[in-house]
């Protein structure tokens, strides 16, 4: 397991578009906030006050679609890579567990979720602060908000990776992975539990237990401690039906 690991984050941090996507993603965040700002310039009677920090602005990386769908990509590319180059077919022949193969690719893509966030989320904070003069409130209350935040965050992204890992590993195909993480990340999972809230007259609340809006649920700041545990469970369910899914396909698949 642990040169599987080694071989797999030798490969991410070797990946262009691991950096690219990054960077896109930074650059896009670093352009809202000018944008923004340049807006409020241009018409002094426009009053902007979201976000009125650096660290407020930065904290916001972690509930946009734009995010998860280069996530997606950058997972897409990563796996669909070792079955177009043969990579895979390599490792399998070596003897490793299909099972150990699959658990490391999920580390390695949970772990590369977690250092996009945390760039994106570092460069939002330096280039809103620089824009707005305010870093922000570090008192008592917003750290404790602020980690709980990114503390169920986390388990929503390792989730949301989870899902895109084994779809990845599905499909196998490029061109097919990064349209289906696409329309997924934009709007797939949400106009389905939409539809079926719809279905049964909003009886029962499907979208309240979907991935997404669980993500960009906590933006509005308004969550109490049953909202935290709605979403640790949904992370929690997904994650795990996900690998199960996961593991169980890829065991079963040919690899050529």
């Amino acid at each position: 397991m642990s040169n599987l690991l080694r071989s797999d984050f030798y490969r991410l941090f070797k990946s262009k578009s691991f950096y690219i996507c990054m960077a896109v993603e930074a650059f896009l965040f670093i352009l809202g906030i000018v944008v923004l700002y340049l807006m409020q310039n241009s018409d002094p009677t426009m009053v902007i006050t979201d976000p009125s920090s650096g660290i407020d602005y930065g904290m916001s990386a972690v509930f946009g679609s734009d995010l998860i769908m280069l996530i997606g990509i950058v997972i897409g590319i990563f796996v669909t890579a070792e079955f177009s180059h043969g990579t895979m077919k390599n490792v399998v022949s070596k003897g490793y567990s299909k099972i150990y193969i699959y658990l490391s690719k999920l580390i390695t893509m949970i772990a590369a979720s977690y250092i996009f966030i945390a760039v994106v989320i570092l460069v939002g904070t330096i280039s809103a602060t620089i824009v707005t003069g305010n870093l922000g409130d570090f008192s008592g209350e917003y750290v404790g908000w602020m980690f709980k935040t990114l503390g169920i965050e986390m388990l929503l992204y390792a989730s949301v990776t989870s899902l895109f890992l084994m779809l990845s590993m599905v499909v196998k195909n490029l061109g097919g992975v990064i349209a289906i993480n696409i329309i997924y990340a934009l709007m797939a999972e949400r106009l389905i539990f939409t539809l079926l809230q719809y279905a049964v007259k909003s009886k029962i609340k499907f979208t309240e237990f979907s991935l997404l809006n669980n993500i960009s649920f906590y933006a509005a700041d308004t969550a109490t401690g049953s909202d935290y545990l709605r979403s640790a469970i949904v992370g929690l369910v997904v994650l795990a039906v996900t690998t199960v899914l996961g593991i169980w396909a890829f065991t079963k698949s040919d690899i050529k």
